[in-house]
């Protein structure tokens, strides 16, 4: 079963730093990769004219993205792991490709992103920072993930680390939100938790830099998913920054700002949106057309049913019809047949009476027929009994 983890619960980014000695060549590394790293100490000392800061911690400032060509990186996983799970953290990893030039191809080991599940929390190191980490050894790490682990948290941290990978720091260095840190308690705070000195904390944390934020915007992004998580405890106004929970459009933006698209992908992209409208627009057709013909189909079979029983009714009326017909048919030719079983009697003119004779109404009906009765059975005594006497006598 999938769970999803409670407030209390997540684990909060940790962006992994090299270690001193390697901050000077890492920086190197970074220039010499995409010489626009670089812009970063310019704006840094035009900002900050009068702080001065350790050569190894201005290194810190220096931008870590790759070639603005792109970005094809191989990944490889540090444990034995589930075929299923590491396909699923890899589509999650090239999640970002849709939106800039990125790429990254698992194999089976001594990745350039190396990958652990059983490190302690969620973090990586940052761009080109990941080429100074000794084979052998994770450059992200992934705490328990597993099949079971909610698709939220895919969204929101593997994307996330991705994102560091990719060169994107956090979002927390925008002037707007570092204007809400309480520079004491955030020094207090990375301490107990990072380890990290005051310089440190003011280089990764406390330092507005505008142009190292995801977005080169007038405003920072609270729901970018580089959005870095920052405690309510060492905020000015007490709100926590909660940070974003899957890649937002402006992280879109400038993804495809870093790392564009080549102009066939772009045209691709832009044929495959093109395409992808006319398969809807066909589908709806499809669906509006086979409604219609379901319409049709439900009409027609209702008037199918509706002659059928008109003309079951109607053939039901005429049987009736027809029954009635040889009905009154029969009692006219039984009344024709009376006069010559029983004479007409003088004294009684109903007897022997045809029915044009009788008066008419049901009353007079039933009495005309107890008469009838009556006179047969006087015609029976009268007539037939003596004759069946004298044969009997006969007979003796």
């Amino acid at each position: 079963m999938k769970t999803t983890p409670t407030p209390a619960e997540v684990i909060a980014c940790s962006l992994k730093m090299l270690p001193e000695d390697q901050w000077i060549p890492a920086s190197e590394t970074a220039i010499r990769i995409n010489p626009a790293n670089k812009a970063h100490l310019h704006q840094f000392r035009q900002a900050f004219t009068d702080t001065v800061i350790p050569p190894a911690h201005l290194a810190l400032l220096t931008a870590k993205r790759w070639p603005s060509t792109g970005v094809s990186l191989t990944v490889s996983f540090l444990e034995a792991i589930d075929p299923a799970l590491a396909t699923r953290i890899l589509s999650h990893m090239n999640s970002w490709t849709q939106y800039c030039n990125a790429k990254f191809t698992q194999v089976s080991a001594n990745g350039q992103v190396r990958i652990s599940l059983l490190g302690n929390g969620y973090w990586s190191y940052l761009g080109t920072d990941i080429l100074h980490i000794a084979a052998g050894q994770a450059t992200m790490n992934l705490q328990g993930f597993s099949m079971a682990t909610a698709e939220s948290e895919y969204h929101r941290v593997v994307r996330h680390e991705t994102g560091h990978t990719l060169g994107f720091p956090h979002e927390h260095t925008r002037s707007e939100i570092v204007n809400r840190i309480d520079p004491v308690k955030a020094k207090a705070y990375f301490l107990a938790n990072d380890g990290w000195d005051a310089n440190m904390v003011t280089a990764q944390v406390l330092t507005p830099l505008n142009d190292s934020a995801l977005i080169e915007t007038a405003h920072a992004d609270p729901n970018s998913i580089m959005c870095y998580w920052l405690p309510a405890s060492i905020m000015k106004d007490g709100i926590a920054v909660a940070g974003g929970t899957d890649i937002d459009a402006q992280d879109q933006q400038f993804a495809g700002m870093v790392y564009p698209l080549p102009p066939k992908q772009l045209l691709k992209d832009h044929k495959d949106v093109k395409l992808e409208k006319v398969e809807i627009k066909e589908k709806n057709e499809k669906i509006e057309h086979k409604e219609k013909l379901e319409k049709i189909e439900h009409k027609e079979k209702i008037e199918h049913k509706e002659k059928i029983e008109k003309l079951e009714h109607k053939e039901k009326i005429e049987k009736l019809e027809h029954k009635e017909k040889n009905e009154i048919i029969e009692h006219k030719t039984f009344d024709h047949k009376i006069p010559d079983i029983i004479p007409v009697n003088p004294n009684n003119p109903v007897v022997g009476a045809t029915s044009s004779q009788v008066p008419s109404g049901l009353e007079q009906r039933v009495s005309e027929l107890e008469t009838v009765v009556t006179s047969l059975t006087a015609f029976i005594d009268s007539s037939l009994r003596p004759n069946l006497s004298k044969g009997a006598l006969s007979n003796e």
